[in-house]
C-alpha cells in the first residue's frame, strides 16, 4: 500500500471518530502525533486545544450537529477532506475542506477553509456547491 493510501486511511478513521462519532479525545489519542500545529483561526495549537474545542462546542454536542465527509484526497503526506457541516435542524450548512499533514502515520498539522452553502436559487449555475 502506498504512503498516500495509508495516510488517507488514517485521516478517514480520524475524521469518522472525531467528527462523525463525536469522539475527539479518542480520535486524537489514536491518530494525532506528539505535536499538532493548527492553522484554523478559531482553535489554538496543540492536541488538548483540539480536544477542548470540540468537546466544549455547543454545536458539536447537539444531537442535530452533523459533519459528513464526502471524499478524501491524498498526496503523499497531505490528505484533504471535502465535507459538509450542519449545525442544527434547518441549517443549510457549510461546505468544508480540511487538509491534514501526517508524519510517520500520525496527524501533525491541520488547515481548513469553509463557506456557507447558499440557497440553490442564488447560485449562478446548476452545478451545486458540494
Amino acid at each position: 500500500m502506498s504512503r498516500a493510501e495509508t495516510n488517507r486511511r488514517v485521516v478517514e478513521q480520524f475524521y469518522d471518530l472525531a467528527f462523525v462519532q463525536k469522539r475527539p479525545r479518542e480520535a486524537a489519542a489514536r491518530h494525532i502525533g506528539d505535536t499538532y500545529t493548527q492553522h484554523n483561526a478559531f482553535v489554538p495549537d496543540g492536541i488538548e486545544a483540539f480536544i477542548e474545542h470540540f468537546e466544549g462546542s455547543d454545536a458539536h454536542k447537539s444531537p442535530d450537529y452533523r459533519q459528513r465527509p464526502l471524499r478524501f484526497v491524498a498526496d503523499e503526506d497531505h490528505v484533504a477532506v471535502h465535507a459538509t457541516i450542519h449545525r442544527g435542524k434547518g441549517d443549510r450548512g457549510i461546505a468544508l475542506v480540511d487538509i491534514f499533514r501526517l508524519e510517520d502515520g500520525k496527524i501533525v498539522e491541520h488547515w481548513d477553509v469553509g463557506m456557507p452553502i447558499p440557497d440553490p436559487a442564488t447560485v449562478p449555475h446548476p452545478n451545486g456547491v458540494i
